[in-house]
């Protein structure tokens, strides 16, 4: 598959394909969409991804993959497809290859050239459907630091004895490998392959989703995950090469809308992030997780691993630059249980969106994981010098952070299952510790502490999400779920800097973190809403940059994996919201 110039099937000079594949995140990269787009375009502009533009110029008969959506939905996504299919210009004809009834839209191949066609037909959003790569005590017990820092350990026996079980959580990724013992049993059917690019073994050939789904829910001798009272969904969208389809993802969301209420799922955990840059109010992804989110499903992704050396870089990708869901920073916290020496892991990403949201809301540990690993993985093959012990790999990145924070929220919901996603995300956030270290925001507002962010359960709890929310519209015709109305936030961010002011009071969040003040002042910022409303092809080209950025981040070990120590259990057990179970 040819991803941002690069074919992936042709090895590099620098780096083999696979190679550079399994390395480019650490958590999975989706190709997806810079669009094109002006903040006071009319609501039945249409808009299309420059990339397929300038592909129409140069390359009029190459054959692409595009996502086309349609304000009246499939019926108008299909009418313009068939439009522009039925062009007789020499170039063929194009192929409708699945509808995506979450977004009102279709997934199709046509010539290029045939977006001039589509380009006369209002109301329409048209994007690459581009590929996907990896971006990770009592009965319960892991070796490592994390889940006792972070208060989820406290949260597993020590006042329920046992923790009520947590919520469904869904898993998007390459699958799960249920052969590894931490994973036996830890789904609750059999996996959803949603996958449509061969080859696709079954399980999990590549790796990633099995590590992830072992910091997320694994129940190993001393590998412990975060939520291991609960159950898993994985919706295998990811082949055994690392590569998906932007439709695919869209279907997994789809599917999850479709059997939230059957299975109970309430969370589901993203380690994957575009790596083309895009705004969230047009990114088809954005979109999808948008729709997880108001249907009652906390939305948690990784913040992405192209920060170099701890600086603060713009948020650029999907779904971590979508301003409703969770998105979550790598937590360093230095092998010692005092958070005043924790900090965001040199590659951790955060800044702002191309929209001028702060990005991470919060941070969690990233840095030095273990996590179990097939052996019949890619991973392991790629890894060779980061395993930790038999049948366990030590990686790095913000796509190993995520699942802590998922598994936190399942958490939460385990013990108020009526908590909304916003109060979900308001309970994790104002629970959040001090990091007096960190560069204020980031960490977003500080660093999870699971067990203080429960202790507020019960009481009324922030929105972070409450000045979006006025912008939820809902068109009947199409779905009983509300979608977020681009155009009017657009507007109304043109006339009012100050629209996000009810979101940030800082009533709130002055007691959250050293990070409130800050936060309060510029969870959103003007000044990127005004210099970066049109996306060009200089970020574009900044993505590659991202790309190798990344490439160092999975494979971050220390040969000290940040354990838990003798000294450090002696110390939790004097901390009532950290102590684990006697």
């Amino acid at each position: 598959m040819i991803t941002d110039g690069i074919d992936r099937r042709t090895p590099s000079a620098a780096l083999a394909p696979r190679h550079f594949l399994a390395k480019t995140i650490g958590l999975l990269a989706v190709c997806l969409v810079a669009l094109s787009w002006i903040g006071n375009a009319a609501a039945a502009t249409t808009v299309i991804d420059p990339i397929l533009l300038a592909d129409a110029k140069s390359s009029p008969a190459k054959s692409e993959l595009m996502i086309i959506l349609s304000d009246k939905a499939v019926a108008g996504a299909t009418s313009a497809f068939k439009t522009a299919s039925a062009v007789k210009d020499g170039y063929g004809t194009g192929t409708l290859r699945k509808q995506l009834p979450l977004l009102g839209g279709v997934a199709v191949t046509l010539p290029a050239v045939r977006v001039s066609t589509l380009a006369k037909v209002s109301g329409l959003t048209v994007s690459l459907d581009a590929t996907l790569e990896k971006t990770a005590f009592d009965n319960y017990s892991n070796i490592q630091l994390w889940p006792y820092q972070s208060g989820i350990a406290h949260l597993w026996t020590y006042q329920w004895n046992p923790a009520p079980p947590t919520p469904t959580i869904a898993v998007i990724d390459s699958g799960v490998d249920t052969r590894v013992p931490d994973m036996a049993n830890r789904l609750l059917i059999p996996q959803v392959n949603l996958c449509s690019l061969a080859p696709n073994s079954a399980g999990d050939g590549d790796g990633h989703g099995t590590f992830v789904s072992s910091i997320l829910a694994g129940v190993g001798a001393n590998h412990v995950g975060a939520a291991p009272n609960g159950k898993l969904i994985s919706l295998d969208v990811i082949n055994d090469q690392g590569v998906a389809t932007t439709s695919d993802v869209i279907a997994a969301a789809q599917w999850i809308v479709d059997h939230h209420d059957q299975y109970n799922i309430k969370v589901a955990n993203f380690s994957l992030h575009s790596t083309t840059p895009s705004h969230f109010v047009n990114d088809p992804l954005d979109k999808a997780v948008e729709k997880l989110w108001f249907s009652g499903v906390v939305v948690v992704t990784a913040a992405g691993n192209y920060g170099v050396g701890g600086q603060s870089t713009a948020v650029r990708y999907a779904p971590a630059n979508d301003p409703f869901v969770i998105s979550v920073g790598a937590l360093d916290n230095k092998g010692t249980l005092s958070r005043s020496d924790d900090t965001a892991a040199p590659w951790s990403t955060w800044g702002y969106t191309l929209d001028g949201f702060a990005k991470p809301d919060i941070g969690a540990a990233g840095r030095y994981m273990i996590g179990a690993v097939s052996p019949s993985s890619t991973l392991l093959s790629e890894f060779p010098g980061n395993v930790f012990s038999p049948g366990y790999l030590q990686l790095s990145g913000t796509s190993f952070a995520a699942p802590v924070v998922a598994g936190a929220a399942a958490q939460l919901l385990a013990l108020h299952p009526e908590l909304t996603p916003d109060q979900v995300k308001g309970a994790l956030m104002l629970g959040s510790e001090q990091t007096p270290a960190a560069i204020a925001g980031s960490l977003g507002v500080g660093e999870l502490n699971a067990s203080k962010s429960a202790s507020l359960l019960g009481g009324t709890l922030p929105n972070p999400n409450a000045a979006l929310n006025s912008f939820l519209a809902y068109n009947w015709s199409v779905s009983s779920i509300p979608y977020f109305d681009g155009d009017k936030w657009t507007k109304t961010v043109t006339a009012n800097s100050s629209w996000d002011s009810a979101s940030w009071e800082a009533k709130w969040w002055t007691s959250a973190s050293q990070e409130a003040k800050w936060w309060t002042s510029v969870a959103w910022e003007t000044k990127w809403w005004t210099s970066v409303s049109i996306i060009d092809s200089a970020w574009t080209a900044q993505s590659q940059t991202d790309l190798r950025n990344e490439a160092v981040a999975q494979g971050d070990k220390s040969l000290k994996g940040n354990l838990l120590t003798q000294s450090d259990f002696a110390a939790l057990r004097l901390d009532p919201l950290l102590a684990p179970a006697p």
